[in-house]
C-alpha cells in the first residue's frame, strides 16, 4: 500500500461480497438511467457488461481487466447505448494508478455529443463518482478486515509464545528449586559426615583406649556397653548419610549439569523417563553419558549430538548419537559383526563393563556418525 492509502495493484483489492453488492447497485442504477433517459433497455450492452464484469471479478489479472475495459470503451464510441453502462465496467479499474482511465470515459461523450442527452451524461458522471466512492469503501473495508485478522493472528501467536515462555520459566524454576534442594541435602550429608562422624570416631577411639587400660570389672563392662552403643550409633548415622546422599542424586539434574559443562557442540536432549531408576542404574547412565561426551569432545568432529533417554515397561534405553565423520579409534569388529572396544579403547571398554554389571547390553554403530545404544533391564 502507498503512503496515500491507495492500493498499488489489483492484488490489493480482493473480491468480497461488498464488491458484488456494489456492482449490482451500479448496474441497477445504470439500467434505470438507460430506461428513463433513452426510453428503452438495450439488451446487447446489458449482456456484454454483465459478462465482462463477471469475467473481471473472476480473473483478477490487471492486463485482462484493462483489455476488457478498453474494448468496452472503444465499442462505446460506435454504439451510444453502451455509454450508459460505463460505470459498471470501470468499477474494477477506478483505484488503479493510471490517470488515463477516467478521461477514457469522456471519449464516448465526445463521439456522441449530439445523440446523448445532457441528463444522461450527468447521470453517468454521477454514477462514475459513486462507483469510485463505492470501490474505495469496499477496498477500505476489506483492507481493515485483513489488518484485523493479521492483528488477531499476531496477538494469538504472541499469546501462545508468552504461554510457552511462561511454562518454560516455571519448569526452569521448578528445576532450580529441585536442584537447590538436592544440593542442600548433599551439604547436610557432608556436614554430618565431617562433623558428627569425626566426633563419634574420636569417641570410639578414646573408649577403646580406656578399655585397654581398664581391668576386668563393672567399669570395663560399662565401657564395652558404651562402645557398642557408639558403634551402633555410628552405623546408624552412616546409613542415614548414605540414604541422604543417595536421595540427593537426581538423574535429570545431573544430566543437565553435565550438558551445561559440555561446550563442544549443541546437544539435543530428549527425556522420556516417567519414574526414577534405581541408584545403580543412575550411576551407570551418568558414567556412560560422561564417557561418551568426553570421547566426542576429544576424538570427533561432530557439530551436533543427540541424547535420548527412554523408559520401556521392562528396560531403560540410552542413545547417544553424533554426526561426526572422523574414523573412530579403539574399536574392532567382532565375529558377530558388532563393534566392540579393542585394546586401546579404555573409555569404551569401561562403558561395556559398567552396563554388563547390570545385565545390560551395549551396541555401537558407525553409520553417518557414531552411536552408542545402551539398554538396561529394570530391577538390575
Amino acid at each position: 500500500m502507498l503512503e496515500s492509502g491507495k492500493p498499488q495493484s489489483r492484488k490489493d483489492i480482493p473480491v468480497s461480497t461488498n464488491t458484488l453488492f456494489d456492482k449490482l447497485v451500479l448496474f441497477l442504477c445504470c439500467l434505470a438511467a438507460c430506461f428513463l433517459v433513452a426510453g428503452e433497455v438495450f439488451y446487447v450492452p446489458v449482456l456484454v457488461v454483465v459478462t465482462l464484469s463477471a469475467f473481471n471479478t473472476y480473473f483478477e489479472k490487471r492486463v485482462l481487466v484493462g483489455i476488457n475495459t478498453g474494448a468496452y470503451l472503444m465499442a462505446s464510441l460506435f454504439f451510444p447505448e453502451w455509454f450508459y453502462f460505463i460505470p459498471v465496467i470501470m468499477y474494477d479499474t477506478l483505484l488503479w494508478e493510471t490517470p488515463w482511465i477516467l478521461p477514457l470515459a469522456m471519449l464516448p461523450v465526445i463521439s456522441h455529443q449530439g445523440n446523448l442527452p445532457i441528463i444522461g451524461i450527468l447521470c453517468i458522471a454521477l454514477y462514475l463518482g459513486m462507483a469510485w466512492f463505492m470501490k474505495w469503501r469496499s477496498w477500505r473495508l476489506t483492507h481493515l478486515e485483513r489488518e484485523y485478522r493479521k492483528l488477531r493472528d499476531t496477538t494469538k501467536e504472541l499469546m501462545l509464545s508468552l504461554e510457552a515462555k511462561n511454562r518454560e520459566l516455571l519448569e526452569k524454576q521448578d528445576y532450580e528449586i529441585n536442584l537447590a534442594t538436592l544440593n542442600e541435602r548433599n551439604r547436610i550429608a557432608r556436614d554430618i559426615h565431617d562433623n558428627i562422624g569425626h566426633v563419634l570416631s574420636s569417641t570410639l577411639l578414646q573408649v577403646g583406649a580406656l578399655l585397654a587400660v581398664t581391668p576386668e570389672g563393672p567399669m570395663r563392662d560399662n565401657l564395652i556397653t558404651l562402645k557398642e552403643t557408639l558403634s551402633n550409633g555410628m552405623d546408624s548415622i552412616r546409613r542415614s548419610i548414605h540414604n541422604l546422599h543417595d536421595a540427593s542424586i537426581d538423574l535429570h539434574a545431573e544430566i543437565y549439569r553435565i550438558l551445561k559443562g559440555f561446550t563442544f557442540c549443541p546437544v539435543d536432549f530428549i527425556d522420556d523417563l516417567e519414574e526414577k531408576p534405581d541408584l545403580p542404574v543412575i550411576y551407570c547412565l551418568l558414567a556412560v553419558i560422561k564417557e561418551a561426551l568426553s570421547n566426542i569432545s576429544k576424538h570427533s568432529d561432530a557439530t551436533e549430538v543427540k541424547l535420548i533417554l527412554r523408559e520401556h515397561p521392562a528396560l531403560y534405553q540410552l542413545i547417544i548419537r553424533d554426526n561426526g565423520s572422523k574414523p573412530v579409534q579403539g574399536l574392532v569388529l567382532s565375529p558377530e559383526g558388532e563393534y566392540i572396544p579393542g585394546s586401546q579403547g579404555m573409555g569404551l571398554k569401561s562403558i561395556f563393563e559398567r552396563v554388563e554389571r547390570l545385565n545390560g547390553n551395549v551396541r555401537i554403530t558407525i553409520d553417518n556418525g557414531f552411536e552408542v545404544f545402551v539398554s538396561i533391564p529394570k530391577g538390575s
